[in-house]
């Protein structure tokens, strides 16, 4: 009888940071707006080939409504070549961008990344390189949080434009539960 209460307690605790950080990430994309910056930083995802997939045609869309908005003069699109990808995702976001009507000169690759806080360390360099002193970030709602957090970590001054999550709930919840742990992951380890 007595095992079975530290038990319990263990697993009421795990529940309840479950469910906090969980509410932290559902909160935070209704709490955030972006902030006219000096560059809008895109984190990368999944190609078909060398053709942005779902989630990140909805970051590239927001990326140019930001933009032919006035929020941002420059861009870093950010992201490595998947086992999978034709061409990496910083090569085929910045098409994209070139294509939408985003001057060339003005869109900076980075394309080391395979990670959330990947992405952050090296748009950064290029941000301090280019004298750059603030940005937005876009990435999708699910993200957002964990995503600001690491640039807060990083000194990069942020704010967030989050984008609408793929419209396939069983995924969705998947995105959402994986995000959990990896903000625990990225808490512990991103100093």
């Amino acid at each position: 009888m007595k095992t079975k209460k530290p038990i319990f307690i263990i697993i009421s605790l795990c529940i309840i940071i479950f469910a906090t950080i969980q509410i932290t990430i559902i909160i935070t994309p209704f709490r955030e707006s972006p902030k006219k910056s000096d560059t809008i930083i895109v984190l990368g995802a999944k190609l078909y080939g060398d053709k942005p997939g779902p989630m990140l045609q909805y970051r590239l869309e927001k990326t140019l409504e930001l933009y032919n908005k006035g929020y941002g003069d420059k861009i870093i699109v950010s992201g490595a070549q998947g086992h999978d990808e034709l061409v990496t995702e910083a090569f085929a976001m910045k098409k994209y961008l070139v294509e939408s009507g985003v001057p060339e000169d003005i869109v900076f690759e980075e394309d080391n990344s395979y990670s959330t806080y990947q992405n952050l360390y090296y748009s950064n360099k290029i941000m301090k390189k280019k004298n750059l002193k603030t940005a937005i970030i876009v990435t999708n709602k699910f993200h957002i949080g964990r995503s600001l957090m690491i640039a807060d970590r990083l000194n990069i001054v942020a704010s967030g434009a989050p984008t609408k999550n793929i419209p396939n709930l069983p995924l969705t919840i998947k995105y959402y539960i994986r995000e959990v742990l990896a903000y625990i992951k990225d808490f512990i380890l991103v100093r």
